[in-house]
């Protein structure tokens, strides 16, 4: 009886602690949940705290497809309009594309002075800078409306000409103005950046711009040894009869006795 009595308390232990067991189960949920709530709770203050950085944008010049871009002059926006960092792409992708010249348009006719006008092709067979627009049945500078600048009328740029009665003398007179001739040097300069004021009036040749490149370099690094040892430039008698004309010209004397292409002329001195 007594070793009976010792297998059903076996039993019963073992069923208390069964059910001790399932109890704590359904009271204890399950630890990985939290842990993963909590890693994601951390990753989502992560994000905020120190968000991706947006996109930079590109430092490539931005190219504009020329034929999206309007030929007609009264279709177009004046180049001003567009952002400042754009127009040089806007001028170069105009450049591509030419003046607009519709030399097989039916230009229309109407009275001017009790007699029909219109515009005459061959103006524009004259003057390369001349276009015109079908649209405002007008004529436009093309060169203007790309590099005018400052103040002044906009006939040839914005409004267009159109006084047909009067179109040889206008042409000769836009021509001839200062706004016109301006922007022709820049035009010219834009197109081809060699040909400057000092190429067309002294036409250097290939040997004078090496030598002067070379003279340049040595005169910064010059420059730019005093700098560094923070010695002054000026020297308190720069004469041609004085014995000491200054750090920098005495030393640009010292270069230039030591290699020709230095010497500016007056090496003697």
């Amino acid at each position: 009886m007594k070793r009976n009595g010792d297998v059903a308390s076996l039993f019963q232990k073992h069923a208390i602690k069964r059910k001790a067991a399932a109890a704590a189960a359904t009271s204890n949920p399950d630890p990985i949940e939290p842990v993963v709530e909590e890693q994601i709770h951390e990753r989502v203050v992560e994000e905020i705290v120190n968000p991706m950085p947006p996109p930079q944008p590109s430092s490539l010049p931005r190219v504009y497809d020329t034929n999206r871009l309007p030929h007609d002059p009264g279709e177009r926006h004046p180049i001003l309009k567009y952002p400042v960092n754009d127009q040089d792409a806007i001028r170069r992708a105009y450049i591509i594309k030419g003046p607009f010249k519709p030399f097989a348009h039916d230009f229309p006719k109407r009275k001017i002075s009790d007699r029909d006008r219109g515009f005459n092709y061959c103006w524009m067979y004259n003057n390369d800078w001349l276009e015109y627009s079908i649209k405002k049945d007008a004529m436009f500078c093309f060169i203007c409306y790309l590099f005018k600048k400052g103040t002044g009328s906009d006939t040839f740029t914005v409004d267009g000409w159109k006084n047909w009665n009067i179109g040889e003398k206008a042409l000769r007179k836009h021509m001839g103005c200062k706004a016109h001739i301006a922007a022709q040097e820049r035009y010219i300069g834009f197109t081809n950046p060699k040909v400057v004021i000092d190429y067309n009036i002294d036409k250097w040749s290939d040997e004078d711009l090496h030598l002067y490149k070379k003279r340049l370099t040595y005169s910064l690094r010059c420059i730019k040894f005093l700098l560094h040892q923070g010695l002054a430039f000026h020297g308190h008698d720069e004469s041609e009869e004085s014995s000491n004309r200054g750090n920098f010209i005495e030393l640009l004397k010292f270069l230039a006795g030591n290699s020709e292409e230095v010497c500016f002329g007056q090496c003697s001195r």
